[in-house]
């Protein structure tokens, strides 16, 4: 609607919402919502919007089965390109919907809606129609038939024990299985035992239900799923979850406890009661065996608050420092790697539990250290190091992995770019893997004490070893925390003598540095080798300066541009790209020299005229400013709106410019 029509095209999305009606007031509702909407640009790309919002509304039944409904909502939308563009934001929107439901059955309604919303932040603002359905959650009570206690039903058949000829239901064949602290959310859907129900009687029993208590480490008995009817004589046998409280993370040594399993069930509309008393093992929290690998995810435990210390400070000065031309994800990874090196983190293989022997014997029972435990002792053996330096990655929203060979386990972390996008990037993509539609490093964790390349290069080439023999497996984290959630160690955070940051920080450049080399020492050897055949061409040491700008390198490209000034001190493309680096440098009054010297020599260059306005703008010269944008809008009217900024003033165009992420863009001019 509005202004918007001149920027955006018809989109479309997807929302799931939830709603709450008030008992007594059935007409008013709560409604929160989380959607994905995607809007085509004019006159190319998309951008994509993710929404998370609330509000309320009213619901009229105008008709039985026919609902008229209303809500207003309110919330923030993350956006981002759908192109190259790092683009990003988070801003407020508004919307206004109504619509007229059908209902389908009882708990089905299928409705059609409209809409009005406004995305604050873009200039956008329209209006929707939506198809969708409901499900209407509810719920149906049965009374009970009344309740008949027995006495306590024995443990039978193993030592053929006597049965009370009054006992209806037989428990036997009862089996625990063993028992971890560190996956105590998953036995809520999983099972810590099984037992074998028998039908004593010539009559159905009916309404079972099954539960299971240890007093201490749980808060209420968690009922078994036992949904079933027994014929007469029948058996069946069924599995025993346990809900257990985070008490059992304070078990440092394995100790046995009393279980209560008791079972009510109805025969002939009478209700009886049988309970038993066994004993289980718990292990101590450290312990897991490896017959799934993806059980070492619950230790990764990305916001304990230890992991978030270590790891946001380090993550926060690298994102200060950035550097578009290098993947985001691989210079954090870098520098956190760099991190633990000086922080003193070592290898050493755990004597009694080594992972090369205990992940044959998948059942023999490992001793994982949580992150926090190993950065307290700055040591611990493969799974150990896998598992913290997962946990840092995850900390700072980076994607990790295990990945595990025959008698060994490291880790990989995501670029968070396509196998394609990261083929083009990577001068050497077989040092890469591709999965699930990522391209993953992985990284060989144990080489603490080297640098950051070293332990790439082993992780890739232990891949590239072991993959084609098909024993390398990659388990991606979050998909294992479907299964094994993480849980927080109990305890007060200690503090930890971290490395100072400008340690890691030397470190760090050096590495990408580097890296930096690794990957355009080909190009630069193929422009030196031009600059040698065109006898010093301004064109090709131009094109040099340029490749090192784009890589962050800016005192070599500062050089280059200089030694063409130093010839050709009127060249126009080494006058642009020098005050991009003064620019880039936070020195606008410097670039300003050089964007003038610019525009002298070629005043109608549209990027000379866009770096003049943007110098002026930078140093709130805004009638400067405003002079050379107003012609390079009739000059080069697209150009002038990618950096519209540049039109405003103060604080609205510091808002603009961080919406669209383009201030600091710098266009370098190679001819």
């Amino acid at each position: 609607m509005g202004e918007s029509t001149e920027y955006y095209n018809f989109g479309g999305g997807i929302n799931l919402s939830i709603e709450y009606r008030f008992p007594s007031m059935s007409i008013f509702n709560l409604h929160g919502e989380l959607g994905y909407d995607i809007i085509p640009l004019k006159p190319g790309s998309s951008l994509s919007l993710v929404l998370l919002g609330g509000g309320g509304g009213i619901s009229y039944e105008i008709v039985p089965k026919l609902t008229l409904k209303g809500n207003i909502i309110g919330g923030a939308y993350y956006g981002f390109f759908n192109d190259t563009r790092s683009t990003n934001a988070i801003n407020p929107y508004l919307s206004a919907n109504a619509g007229i439901y059908y209902n389908l059955i009882p708990s089905i309604s299928l409705g059609l809606g409209a809409s009005y919303i406004n995305f604050f932040g873009l200039h956008y603002n329209g209006l929707g129609i939506s198809l969708g359905a409901t499900y209407h959650i509810g719920a149906v009570k049965k009374p009970k038939a009344e309740e008949k206690k027995l006495p306590l039903e024995p443990k039978p058949l193993e030592k053929e024990q006597a049965i009370a000829p009054d006992v209806k239901l037989e428990m036997s064949d009862i089996e625990f299985y063993k028992i971890f602290p560190v996956l105590f959310k998953y036995y809520d859907d999983h099972p810590v035992g099984r037992a074998l129900l028998k039908n004593r009687t010539d009559d159905p029993i009916t309404d079972l239900k099954v539960s299971l208590f240890v007093k201490q480490y749980m808060d209420n008995p968690k009922e078994c799923s036992a949904s079933f009817e027994l014929q007469g004589g029948e058996k069946k046998e069924i599995e025993l979850p346990a809900l257990f409280n985070d008490k059992v993370l304070e078990i440092t040594e394995g100790t046995k406890v009393s279980v209560r399993i008791a079972v009510e069930y109805t025969v002939n509309e009478e209700r009886y009661t049988n309970e038993i008393i066994e004993t289980v093992r718990i292990y101590d929290r450290n312990a897991v065996t490896w017959e799934d690998n993806r059980r070492a995810a619950a230790f990764v435990t990305a916001k304990d608050p230890v992991v978030l210390t270590f790891s946001k400070n380090i993550a926060g000065m690298i994102k200060e420092k950035e550097n578009k031309a290098i993947n985001e994800n691989l210079r954090i990874a870098m520098a956190l790697h760099d991190g633990l090196g000086l922080y003193g983190m070592s290898y050493m293989v755990d004597p009694k539990t080594p992972y090369q022997e205990y992940s044959i014997k998948s059942l023999a029972v490992d001793f994982l250290q949580f992150p926090k435990q190993t950065l307290k002792y700055r040591a611990g053996d493969c799974d150990d190091l896998s598992i913290l330096y997962c946990a840092l990655l995850e900390s700072v929203g980076i994607e990790t992995a295990f990945i595990t060979i025959p008698g060994h386990i490291f880790m990989a972390f995501s670029l968070d770019l396509g196998p394609e996008e990261a083929r083009n990037s990577f001068s050497r993509p077989d040092e890469l893997i591709f999965r699930g539609g990522k391209a993953w490093v992985p990284v060989e964790v144990t080489k603490t004490k080297e640098g950051f390349l070293e332990a790439w290069e082993a992780g890739s080439r232990e891949w590239r070893e072991n993959i084609k023999n098909a024993q390398a497996v990659l388990y991606p984290i979050h998909k294992a925390w479907e299964m094994y959630e993480p849980v927080g160690l109990p305890g007060e955070a200690s503090e930890i003598a971290k490395p100072p940051i400008d340690m890691i920080m030397e470190k760090y450049e050096e590495e990408l540095t580097a890296f930096i080399d690794r990957e355009i020492f080909p190009k630069v050897a193929e422009i030196q080798i031009e600059i040698g055949e065109n006898e010093w061409s301004s064109k090709a040491v131009n094109k040099l300066g340029i490749l090192y700008a784009k890589y962050g390198l800016f005192d070599r490209a500062e050089k280059e541009f200089d030694r063409i000034l130093g010839r050709d001190k009127e060249y126009v493309p080494a006058l642009v790209n020098a005050g991009n680096i003064c620019y880039k440098k936070k020195n606008p009054e410097k670039a300003l020299s050089y964007y003038e010297r610019a525009y002298d020599a070629n005043p109608d260059n549209p990027t000379v005229l866009l770096c003049v306005a943007r110098a002026h703008h930078e140093l709130e010269n805004y009638g400067f400013s405003e002079k050379a944008y107003t012609r390079l809008r009739t000059i080069d009217p697209a150009l002038a709106m990618k950096f519209s900024y540049l039109g405003l003033r103060g604080e609205e165009a510091a808002r603009a410019a961080s919406a669209g992420d383009i201030k600091e863009v710098v266009i370098w001019v190679e001819e």
